[in-house]
């Protein structure tokens, strides 16, 4: 999508015409015509960096760079089953990757799996993409740390289990210290 497209979807998404965007724009010091707008939007002509930020400013994006290329930035972290998670996801131990807008929108972050204890859904070495939150529901896919040992698992009444059947289910005691560091979203 080139640029024009996604001024005239950002203007939308604002809810806002060309004549109030200009309106709005001529507050901000730019003398700039609703069809100087509409030239813009259809790719004819583009803005001036200044006149971009005030749209973009004007029409509350928050992230400039993933808005416009459609790609972001989250961390990629190597988890193992077998290595320790005490500073899992707080340290340095991470590459940062670019995605795109195929990713879901509630990523924070990613992990490549290590293992083939969830085939045949993810893989040995697959990439797969985690939003951050302390707790799940039943059924729910995430990334664990159980008596510190991480894990990406499901969980069910108690148990981590995998999805091969090759691995038996990883019951969870009342004294065992469980932490969740996120759901699978992708």
């Amino acid at each position: 999508m080139h640029l024009g497209n996604k001024l005239l979807e950002v203007r939308e998404t604002a809810g806002l015409s060309r004549v109030q965007l200009s309106t709005l724009l001529k507050q901000e010091g730019f003398d700039v015509k609703p069809y100087t707008i509409g030239k813009w939007e259809t790719g004819v002509s583009n803005p001036t960096v200044e006149a971009f930020l005030a749209i973009c400013d004007i029409c509350r994006v928050q992230d400039i760079r993933q808005t416009f290329s459609g790609k972001r930035t989250l961390r990629l972290y190597d988890i193992s089953v077998s290595a320790g998670c005490g500073n899992y996801l707080t340290g340095s131990d991470y590459d940062v990757i670019e995605v795109d807008n195929t990713i879901p929108a509630t990523s924070d972050y990613a992990v490549r799996v290590n293992g083939d204890s969830m085939t045949p859904r993810f893989v040995d070495r697959q990439i797969i993409f985690i939003h951050e939150q302390p707790a799940l529901d039943e059924g729910e896919i995430g990334i664990f740390c159980l008596n510190n040992e991480a894990y990406l698992k499901k969980l069910e009444k108690g148990h981590l289990v995998s999805l091969n059947p090759a691995y038996d289910p990883i019951l969870v005691r009342d004294f065992d210290d469980l932490k969740v560091f996120g759901k699978v979203v992708g």
